[in-house]
């Protein structure tokens, strides 16, 4: 037999088999969106059984989720935000993993779990244009903001360079006639998680959620927003320390699913 007609019969038999995988690998995921299209209707069904809309859309059809991570502590980060709220500032450490900046304008606290408490009185000149560049640049988004002639409260939520928000990693700043009185909250220093496919999927988050609600009698009529995200959790070992979760939104309040354990816990 040729050489030339044998590597015809070889690259035939390869495209032959590689054809073979594809059309196994497309039945495959058929099947999967099929099983998952099911599950999704079913889970509908028993949220409306219980009394609970919730609309398709809502529920997560992706079953990579974040792993767990804790942020390196970042001095440098934290005394360019203190100075970023402040203006000039010196530093001092007064213990505890408490560091405290003070200016001409006040003090701020920075602690080693990434609470921020500071007081002052800086004239920002545009209170919005201010949060929008201090957010802008140490990646929090705003939440809400009754800012009306320079006065006002304005809260934003830490969001990670993944685009997920850090639930409970709230700031909030205080503005009277455009100057910065007060800022309070959470500093959390740059992390890029990895991900996994091993923790709580989002169909699950949501049965363990309507598991939660009917047995502690916590009442709602609407899911109306469901994503993944972190919860900022501080320990005697570990300052910092970022539990992937879903945050299921209803019409009356905000919960929790752990990605890693299926506990379910209330908005505080």
């Amino acid at each position: 037999m040729k050489t030339s007609r044998l590597k015809n019969i070889i690259i035939a038999i390869l495209a032959l088999a590689n054809a073979c995988l594809l059309v196994l690998l497309v039945s495959r995921r058929v099947q999967e969106r099929s099983v998952r299209g099911r599950a999704v209707t079913e889970l509908v069904r028993l949220y409306a059984a219980h009394g609970v809309e919730l609309p398709e859309s809502l529920v997560p059809t992706r079953d990579v989720q974040p792993a767990s991570v804790d942020p390196s502590r970042d001095l440098d980060a934290e005394a360019a935000f203190a100075a970023a709220i402040l203006g000039s500032c010196k530093k001092e450490e007064v213990g505890g993993g408490i560091y405290r900046y003070a200016g001409a304008a006040g003090q701020c606290l920075l602690r080693s779990s990434g609470v921020v408490e500071a007081t002052l009185d800086r004239p920002v000149g545009d209170a919005e244009a201010f949060f929008e560049s201090l957010f802008g640049d140490y990646g929090y988004a705003a939440l809400s903001s009754d800012i009306n002639a320079g006065s006002g409260k304005v809260v934003a939520a830490r969001r990670l360079p993944s685009g997920a928000f850090v639930f409970n990693a709230e700031l909030t700043l205080t503005f009277s006639r455009n100057h910065l009185i007060a800022v309070a909250g959470s500093f959390v220093p740059a992390a890029e998680p990895e991900v996994r496919e091993d923790g709580v999927d989002g169909i699950t988050a949501l049965v363990r959620f309507l598991d939660y609600s009917t047995a502690s009698g916590e009442v709602c009529t609407s899911v109306t927003d469901v994503r993944s995200g972190y919860l900022l959790q501080s320990t005697a070992s570990v300052s910092q320390h970022l539990i992937p979760a879903w945050c299921v939104t209803t019409d009356v309040n905000s919960y929790y699913v752990n990605m890693l354990t299926g506990e379910v816990t209330r908005e505080a």
